[in-house]
């Protein structure tokens, strides 16, 4: 928490932080860990450096997602000082996105079709897609996409993701493996998007394992607010409906009970690379200042996102 420290003069109005909440371990820890953070400075200091705004995305209508209504309705009364707000996946088109308009266009869904509602539109698209690796790809890149407009919409100064280190490896090797290995700054380290909205990842130094223990110990114990897993526990029956992604997260959670060190270490040596292209990219480029080359990295983000996406919709797990 100290490396994410909010730094406001006394005089400033209070910044406003998203956390994108998935129900899952990871993200309801981070909000267990920020409700007590808030509550010890408002007990120190009279007042907060910060307030915190709670986005659940629903994908109900898109993704196997039920009973998130109660979760939130408990979470709501166990942290009532914070915002609460519920966001259906489909809203994203509703926000301007040029990048957006290549991704439907490419599957012959009209983008701009006024006839359509935003949810039939999406639902065109999925249904479009050749695979599940595809879909559960293009439902993860709108998911990600909607949490920053709502940021940036609702005057946010950042949004702190709850993805642990277990996830980032998993995030690492599977956008690897999809040909988007360019994007894993801006999906697995501390950074900024184009307009400045901060992004940054509080528990990314510590497993998946670590944080489910300690929803047990800590009092009263979280384990009854987890409404989903934060990682894919089931095996699919059909080898249709196997992603990458879940490979990915069957492969760390078998990893991560004997050999930690083995996750922890595949986000520290992705970072580490992406370092070094950088320190070559400012000589390459003549660059003054370290600001100019990641804003117009970061600028280019989405149009690889979508790029990539395009390149590898076809395949099959």
């Amino acid at each position: 928490m100290e490396a994410n420290k909010v730094r406001h003069a006394y005089n400033d109005a209070p910044k406003k932080i998203l956390l994108p909440l998935s129900l899952g371990v990871s993200s309801t820890v981070l909000l267990h860990v920020l409700d007590e953070h808030l509550d010890a400075q408002s007990k120190r200091n009279g007042r907060t450096s910060y307030g915190l705004h709670i986005l659940f995305i629903d994908q109900s209508a898109f993704c196997p997602q039920t009973g998130h209504a109660d979760a939130i309705k408990k979470l709501r009364q166990r942290f009532p000082l914070h915002t609460f707000s519920v966001a259906a996946l489909h809203e994203v088109l509703g926000y301007n996105d040029e990048h957006l308009g290549e991704v439907f266009k490419s599957h012959g869904v009209l983008y701009e079709c006024s006839t359509l509602s935003q949810q039939d539109k999406l639902e065109k698209l999925l249904s479009a897609l050749p695979s599940a690796t595809s879909r559960f790809d293009i439902v993860n890149i709108l998911r990600r996409k909607l949490i920053i407009a709502f940021a940036e919409s609702h005057e946010c100064s950042s949004v702190v993701f709850g993805d642990s280190t277990t996830r980032l490896a998993e995030r690492t090797l599977s956008e690897t493996a999809k040909g988007r290995g360019a994007s894993l700054p801006w999906l697995t380290a501390d950074n900024a998007s184009p307009k400045g909205l901060k992004i940054n990842y509080p528990v990314r130094d510590l497993l998946k394992g670590e944080l489910v223990l300690y929803t047990k110990v800590i009092e009263p114990p979280l384990d009854p607010l987890i409404a989903y897993e934060d990682s894919f526990e089931s095996v699919p029956t059909s080898s249709k409906d196997t992603t990458i992604d879940g490979l990915m997260s069957q492969y760390f959670q078998s990893v991560e009970q004997n050999y930690p060190s083995i996750v922890a270490n595949v986000p520290i040596q992705s970072y580490a690379a992406f370092v070094d292209y950088l320190s070559s990219q400012y000589q390459k480029h003549g660059l003054e200042t370290k600001e100019a080359f990641p804003l117009h990295l970061a600028q280019s983000t989405e149009s690889l996102l979508v790029k990539g996406f395009c390149a590898m919709d076809a395949l099959d797990p």
